[in-house]
């Protein structure tokens, strides 16, 4: 299509399902009247859009441009007289919205030839229809369709409908006519009007089977048979998705469905006319259920890229979904299972956001005692496996219980002995029970490496000279990779080598008197033939260590071949091998660490030793190779100043030996408590100390922390399964004893092994389990029979081999991703018959006792462990630090001053008892000035003499501290109580009682923000509070916030005298409810201005009601100042407790669906698109990466360790980090240990920056300037026009009032006052709070602007000041701002009836049903508060507030058009604006700064040219009253370390040069160039070449 269409269309946000209708189309022109605003577009097509199509276009375009009228006019090449049938109804229908009789014409029968032509029942009919004929042409006419409309008359069409009718009748069912099929075809879809009644399509009514259509009797047909379109087909088929649906704009319902029998899927569509049919269809189809469908078979199209079903008929099918069933007696243990989190490769379902595990569901659901969760490389998913299992044994218990208390209750009623005899016996086997209750075990463990501490670069090494010494390097070719098994060798190939030069070689064929397989010869080029007249094994051996004898040897990989020297020599009686082994492998790993692939083909190269790749895999040529390269080593060793062959020890540091050491997987699993701690110090130090490519952990550090662990062998890249190959005897029992069992798999899990050759086949693939199992066993170790599972059901393997196709974390495949590997192995759970069936060959006793007695063993030694701490739903508390690092702060006591000295200060001595009552609350609850009236109640007091003694007992004891409020309490609770306490019951029910924030323990919270935001305001940067902090007056008190919640009031700051009543005793909250609002009032006592405050929060809002609520004190702090912050958390509680909070990235859908289609792609796989989809599904949700909250810090107490809670690690695998993150999500901790928000924004970065460059203090600024506030009504305060800065307000680059959707709110409500401010800001946040309901409320004159619902706080604030109670004020707040009204509806119609019965406003009731999510007051005042800040020095120095504007909100912004003045900037909006579509996204990105520089230049402001000497690196200076200097970033492409070079280098030294500079200041040549076209560089020379003339 042409790039205007294109930007036209993408202007519009039309979705790209559209696209394909406007290929090849083309934007012709647009005509216009600019007096008028009447736009047409004209546009051209390749083919008529459908009828719904055209209507959405319309409907996005008229949208795009709602300020005027626009209209399109497409000319069409193609046209289709199906989609012209439509368009006649389309129409039709539209014209009998205004006149109703000419929907007659709805079901007439339309031809379409060379004209169009309608037939007509009679000549009435063709009169009335004659007069809409030119209205219809032209409206066909302007879709594309250039055709004149005819009509005729069929008198023979009244006979018919008597016809049909009268079947009608005789079916009881109303059919309409449409046109009859020709040829027997089935009739054509027709386009249905909205208002048109066709009749049902549920027809079977009393069928409960039938969802739509009849009842379905055909014989269905696989889907993957189904591969032409046209003709019906029935299928049965498994929704594999949610139904989507939609609604054309003539009102036609669209019902999408993804279906799949398992052999292949399709799209299956819905076309449903009725409203409530539509409805009652939905709610019939299900997700994950099985239904009979016949639809007819549509070709691709537009919508659909395959072929695709319309369905006609469905009915229910009673299929559930097949259940794995373990019908086992006893059952076996799974021991070795990965889920999702298993990175790249386990697709076992885990759901982070629904908290669902496969593993762990199926496993309980089939009757299991327990299971193993053993992911790669970590443990996150046991805080979900943990909250499934906990509420399962949770439930086992209840019901254990109640069956004791339903038989204790039962006999304690019976009076028949013998019944009583066996209700006490049921009772005695259930009370047993109860001790040992039947529940299931979570075995939370891991699948790590483990690294060897000793790296065998050298064996058995001496101290030999490097240089001088003879090597024999020698290679083996073999006829496998099992040298413990039936494999030898095929031929001995060796050259002995000194100082460079060969001196002698060695090579020697064997027969290995069987056949040699054919991969083997593939690899090698040895056939049979060549090896029948060599000499044995044996025979080859011996003359091979002959002409060796007592030389050093050198091989690459050399483990593998010396495996088979010393077998051979074991089998023969060939003596003990003893020499000295050079493993060129190892020592190429250390020596060369910058790279990445140590294989002989890359060594000769990096060596540039001559190599035909043709010949490697011969033994004789590879150990040439070989030697050639390792003399190249010896060089390398000799100049680094290694001179003995021992000496190849040191070239690993202890400290590096994790990188090199050799290594196998294995697992741990948890016995207690104890282990699990020391499980996650295993996986945070494999995370972060050893990690290198993958997390490791080295077998020293793993044998220190094995306490309280199980340590098991693992899978196929385990120690024992890896070295039983080459090993037995002795030496293999020494490495089996390290651990505590030993696994083996199903011979079909080692299916890869067979493919790779690693085993010639299954029987030798047999004797090595068995070799292993009989070693084990023999050891006296517990072998067991595992799965290794990384999917649930067998067919599941699929989206495994999706995964592994991928890349996998830190690059490279995945081991089974190999081109020789035609097919990964199934390792699906196994059911205990199917797991004893794969090890049938052992017999059945051994079989049953590795899969069923030895794993049940290995599960009743694990306890049952509680992973996640029960906290109740409140963190642990940190102590916090003062700064000297040392000593700890008493929370509650510093709080408690805190807030009473700045009370003080502000409110005088005594306090108001308003605010001493607030204070008490806030700090205990109510109950402690509940106890003091309690204590007084028998004096007998005035009321006045009552309140002020209750308020100076208040006052005193809270002062005193905690211990004292709770001793007052405590003696409160044991006078009021019926009966004796103890003090265990006692200091409960006081718990229970005492609420807000000492009380409930949140001091230290409290504490921590407020040394968070000292610590930033010391540093020069305001804070903001963001959420509902602000509704906190001890916060407020603490310097948290700067938002005063008290209500409406006047405070004189010299004689402390506050006034929150008018002068009739009414609250000045109830007329005023923003402080900044109140008129000026002069203090009585010392008539100086009183200063005014509040913003009228109820605290409830933060903490609720008795501090049901843990607080979450999120703060803004400068972007410039957030690190500086999260480093001063390490200072407040230690290095080492706090964490970056965790998250788990996971694979996307739509990544999901790339990974599909890829896996596709190279395996030459065509696949329907629903079937894609449905893959797709499965490889959803496998962990990819990790990563961190971008402000979140993770506070870990200090008498406790992060591993009390959680294994730490680096974010996205990265050593290099600054931080460590939790390595649990931490979402799933969130309740245990507090997390910190501490955020980064622009608007204290703004601020900040004002008050460096205009030396004011920014905390002075008046809330109440009435030129600042008349910037959001009239741009007269800035002293220009509105048609100069092209903005109707003056709000362009305020916070929170300068996009063009709050620039429209607030055109759009006018606001005068600081509260209707605070307003704007809350509906500008909110959802459906602002759009389709105050503004509706507005615009219809129901309710002023100011008494509309803005934040949540408003509804409680309100409905309390109508009289409600607090407690149902605050319960209808909560349930509102979550936008519960819709979803919860039983519960809604109590909270209205609650306000009706109130007198609430029906207009208020209403717009609380509609909001769906509300914004805090307290967070919307404290944005606020810092936009006025901002929007004062716009107004009084304007030139501070450009300056730190661009410095700290801008990103893309033209210079040369600011440095050109008013007039250049204009033209370059207008030249943008101008261009419409054909804009870039760099120049539409310019606009928003350009408007605000024409606003700037039209107040007289000068944008100066950058300065080579005077510019900033990014700081825009203000450099007078009105001038701003830019920095240097302000130079498109320009970066920000050129630009701090450039700054650092002029403070060396004058630039000499353009060469100088761009030399010093590391300046490429674009910007060299862009600088001297805007003049900076005149007066500089181009080089450094000084001229003598």
């Amino acid at each position: 299509m042409s790039d205007k269409l294109e930007l036209l269309l993408n202007k519009m946000h039309l979705e790209s399902t559209y696209y394909d209708y406007f290929k090849s189309g083309e934007l012709t022109k647009i005509i216009g009247n600019h007096t008028k605003d009447n736009y047409v577009f004209f546009i051209k097509i390749n083919e008529l859009l459908p009828v719904d199509v055209y209507t959405h276009f319309v409907e996005l375009l008229q949208s795009l441009y709602s300020d005027m009228k626009v209209n399109v006019s497409f000319e069409v090449i193609k046209v289709n007289s199906d989609i012209v049938c439509d368009y006649y109804r389309y129409f039709i229908n539209k014209y009998s919205k205004s006149s109703p009789l000419l929907g007659m014409f709805l079901e007439n029968k339309v031809n379409v030839l060379d004209s169009i032509i309608v037939t007509l029942n009679n000549k009435a009919e063709k009169m009335k229809f004659d007069s809409i004929i030119l209205r219809l042409e032209s409206d066909f006419s302007s879709v594309g369709i250039n055709m004149p409309v005819h009509t005729i008359i069929d008198e023979s069409l009244e006979n018919v409908i008597q016809l049909e009718i009268k079947k009608d009748k005789e079916k009881d069912v109303v059919i309409p006519i449409f046109n009859k099929p020709e040829n027997n075809s089935e009739p054509k879809k027709k386009f249905i009007p909205k208002d048109y009644k066709r009749p049902p399509l549920i027809s079977d009514l009393d069928n409960p089977d039938v969802i739509m259509g009849r009842v379905i009797d055909d014989n269905p047909i696989r889907l993957d048979t189904l591969a032409t379109p046209g003709g019906m087909a029935t299928i049965e088929g498994y929704l594999f998705a949610d139904p989507d649906t939609r609604e054309t704009k003539t009102g036609l319902h669209i019902i999408s469905l993804k279906i799949t029998d398992f052999t292949d899927s399709i799209y299956g569509t819905i076309f449903v006319n009725d409203e409530d049919e539509f409805h009652t269809i939905l709610k019939k189809l299900k997700k994950k259920t099985w239904y009979k469908i016949r639809a007819s078979v549509k070709d691709k199209d537009q919508y659909n890229p395959d072929i695709s079903l319309t369905i006609r008929d469905i009915n229910v099918l009673n299929r559930t979904e097949e259940k794995i069933i373990d019908d086992a007696p006893i059952k076996r243990v799974e021991l070795h299972a990965h889920t999702m989190m298993s990175g790249m490769d386990g697709v076992t379902k885990l759901d982070l956001g629904k908290h669902t595990c496969e593993l762990v569901e199926k496993t309980i659901e089939m009757g299991y005692r327990g299971v193993a969760i053993t992911d790669h490389s970590g443990c996150q998913a046991f805080p979900i496996s943990f909250g499934i299992i906990k509420s399962h044994n949770k439930n086992v218990r209840k019901k254990i219980n109640e069956a004791i208390d339903n038989l204790e209750e039962q006999i304690k009623n019976e009076e028949d002995s013998s019944i009583r005899e066996k209700l006490e016996s049921e009772l005695k086997a259930k009370l047993e029970e109860k001790k040992n209750p039947p529940i299931f075990k979570g075995l939370y463990g891991t699948e790590l490496t483990l690294v060897d501490d000793t790296v065998n670069i050298v064996i058995r090494k001496t101290d030999e000279p490097l240089m001088e010494s003879t090597y024999v390097v020698f290679d083996t070719e073999t006829t496998g990779f099992n040298a413990g098994g039936a494999d030898q060798m095929i031929e001995i190939g060796a050259v002995k080598i000194k100082e460079g030069n060969i001196i002698d070689r060695f090579d020697k064929l064997i027969n290995p008197k069987r056949h040699i397989p054919d991969r083997i010869t593939e690899l090698t080029c040895i056939t049979d033939d060549m090896v029948k007249d060599a000499l044995d094994e044996e025979s080859v051996t011996k003359e091979f260590l002959e002409w060796t004898g007592d030389l050093p040897m050198v091989a690459h990989n050399a483990k593998f071949d010396i495996s088979f020297i010393e077998m051979a020599m074991r089998k023969y009686n060939l003596g003990t091998f003893k020499n000295t082994v050079i493993d060129t492998l190892e020592l190429s790993r250390t020596l060369d660490q910058g790279y990445a692939r140590h294989g002989l083909s890359q060594l000769v190269k990096r060596y540039n030793v001559p190599w035909e790749e043709d010949a490697h895999h011969r033994a004789d040529y590879d150990a040439e190779g070989t030697a050639l390269v390792f003399h190249k080593m010896l060089k390398k060793l000799e100049a680094q100043k290694y001179e003995k062959i021992s000496d190849l020890d040191k070239l690993i540091s202890k400290d590096e030996i994790y990188k090199f050491g050799r290594t196998f997987h294995f697992n741990a699993i948890a016995l207690n408590k104890k282990g699990l701690k020391n499980l996650f110090k295993i996986i945070s130090l494999a995370n972060t100390v050893y990690l290198y490519k993958t997390p490791r952990i080295l077998r020293s550090k793993l044998e220190e922390l094995r306490d309280g662990l199980l340590i098991g062998s693992g899978c196929y890249e385990s120690e024992v399964f890896t070295e039983a190959r080459s090993k037995e005897g002795e030496e293999l029992t020494n490495i089996i004893n390290f651990y505590d069992y030993v696994e083996v798999q199903p011979k079909e899990v080692y299916g890869h092994l067979l493919q790779l050759g690693d085993f010639k086949d299954e029987n030798e693939l047999e004797e090595h389990i068995k070799k292993i199992i009989d070693a084990v066993m023999q050891a006296g170790k517990i072998i067991v029979a595992t799965g290794d599972v990384h999917h649930f059901r067998r067919e599941d393997k699929i989206y495994r081999e999706i995964i592994v196709n991928q890349k996998v974390p830190g690059g490279g495949r995945h081991p089974l991703a190999k081109k020789d590997i035609k097919s990964i192995p199934s390792q699906h759970f196994r059911t205990t018959r199917e797991m004893l069936n794969d090890f049938s060959f052992l017999g059945d006793d051994l079989a049953y006792e590795i899969v069923v007695t030895n794993t049940n063993k290995i599960l009743d030694m694990v306890e049952e462990i509680e992973v996640i701490p029960d906290t109740g739903g409140t963190p642990f508390s940190p102590r916090v630090k003062s700064d000297d690092g040392n000593s700890y702060l008493d929370c509650p006591r510093v709080v408690t001053d805190l807030v009473y000295t700045k009370a003080k200060n502000w409110y005088g001595e005594p306090l108001p008892y308003s605010i001493e009552e607030r204070i008490a609350t806030e700090l205990y609850g109510d109950i402690v000035l509940t106890s003091i009236k309690y204590d007084l109640k028998d004096e007998n007091l005035s009321d006045d003499e009552l309140t002020k003694k209750s308020f100076a007992m208040l006052h005193d004891v809270i002062l005193k501290g905690s211990d004292s409020v709770k001793e007052q309490v405590r003696n409160y609770l044991t006078k009021i109580s019926d009966e004796d306490l103890s003090d265990e019951e006692l200091d409960k029910k006081l718990k229970k009682s005492l609420g807000g924030v000492i009380g409930a323990g949140f001091d230290p919270i409290y504490l921590i923000a407020q040394r968070l935001v000292k610590h930033s305001n010391d540093e020069g940067f305001l804070v903001g509070s963001r959420g509902s902090v602000g509704s906190s007056f001890v916060a407020t008190m603490m310097g948290i916030t700067e938002v005063n919640p008290l209500s409406a009031h006047y405070r004189c700051d010299k004689c402390k005298l506050s006034i929150f009543d008018d002068d009739n005793g009414n609250s000045l909250g109830a007329t005023y409810s923003s402080g900044f609002d109140l008129p000026d009032k002069m203090c009585p006592n010392c008539n100086i201005p009183m200063i005014k405050d509040g913003q009228d929060m109820p605290f409830a809002t933060f903490l609720g009601f008795n501090a049901d609520k843990v607080p979450d004190i999120d703060l803004n702090f400068s972007d410039l100042n957030q690190a500086s912050t999260h480093a001063y958390t390490k200072v407040l509680f230690g290095a080492d407790n706090v964490y970056r909070a965790g998250t788990i990235g996971t694979v996307a859908d739509k990544t999901a669906f790339g990974f599909v289609k890829g896996y596709c792609e190279e395996k030459n796989i065509v696949m329907r698109t629903a079937e894609v989809e449905r893959l797709a599904i499965g490889c959803t949700g496998v962990k990819r990466t990790t990563g961190q909250h971008p402000g979140g810090i993770v506070v870990i107490p200090d008498y406790m360790e992060c591993f009390d809670f959680t294994p730490f690690q680096f974010p996205a695998e990265d050593p290099n980090s600054a931080w460590r993150t939790t390595h649990f999500d931490y979402h799933s901790i969130e309740e245990c240990v507090l997390k910190l928000d501490i955020l980064g924004h622009s608007d204290p970065t703004q601020l900040r920056l004002i008050q460096l460059q205009s030396k004011t203090d920014i905390m002075k600024v008046p809330m109440d300037d009435k030129e600042t506030m008349s910037i959001f009504t009239s741009t007269a305060a800035l002293g220009v026009t509105k048609e100069q800065i092209l903005c109707n307000t003056g709000t362009l680059g305020i916070p929170e009032f300068g996009t063009p959707f709050t620039i429209k709110l607030v055109e759009d409500t006018k606001p005068t006052t600081f509260a209707e401010l605070i307003k704007i800001s809350g509906l500008s946040h909110g959802t459906d709070v602002w759009l389709g309901n105050a503004q509706e409320l507005i615009k219809n004159n129901i309710v002023p602007f100011k008494e509309t619902i803005g934040c949540r706080d408003d509804i409680m604030v309100y409905l309390m000041y109508r009289g409600l109670e607090p407690i149902k004020a605050f319960k209808i707040m909560e349930f509102v701002r979550k936008g519960k009204a819709s979803k919860d509806p039983e519960t809604w119609k109590q909270h209205k009836k609650t306000m009706e019965d109130a007198n609430i406003p029906e207009w208020f009731i209403g717009s609380c049903e509609k909001i769906k999510y509300m914004f805090p007051k307290a967070h919307a005042a404290a944005y606020v508060i810092s936009a006025f800040r901002i929007a004062w020095y716009k107004v009084h120095m304007p030139v501070y507030f450009y300056a730190s504007w661009y410095s700290s909100k801008a990103t893309d912004v033209d210079v040369d058009a600011m440095i050109g003045g008013y007039n250049a900037i204009k033209d370059k909006i207008i030249e943008i604006q101008n261009k419409g579509y054909e804009a870039t996204n760099k120049e539409n990105g310019q606009l928003e700064s350009l408007k605000i520089a024409l606003e700037a230049t039209a107040r007289k402001m000068k944008f100066l040219n950058i300065d080579l000497y005077k510019s900033e690196a990014k700081v825009w200076v203000a450099v007078s009253s009105d001038e701003v200097l830019p920095p240097f970033t302000s130079i498109d492409g320009l970066g920000e370390a050129v630009a701090q070079n450039i700054v650092e280098e002029r403070k060396k030294g004058e630039f000499i040069s353009i060469e100088d500079l761009q030399k010093r200041g590391k300046v490429n040549g674009t910007s060299i160039e862009k600088l001297k076209a805007l003049g900076c560089l005149d007066g500089l020379s181009e080089s450094n070449q000084l001229s003598l003339f």
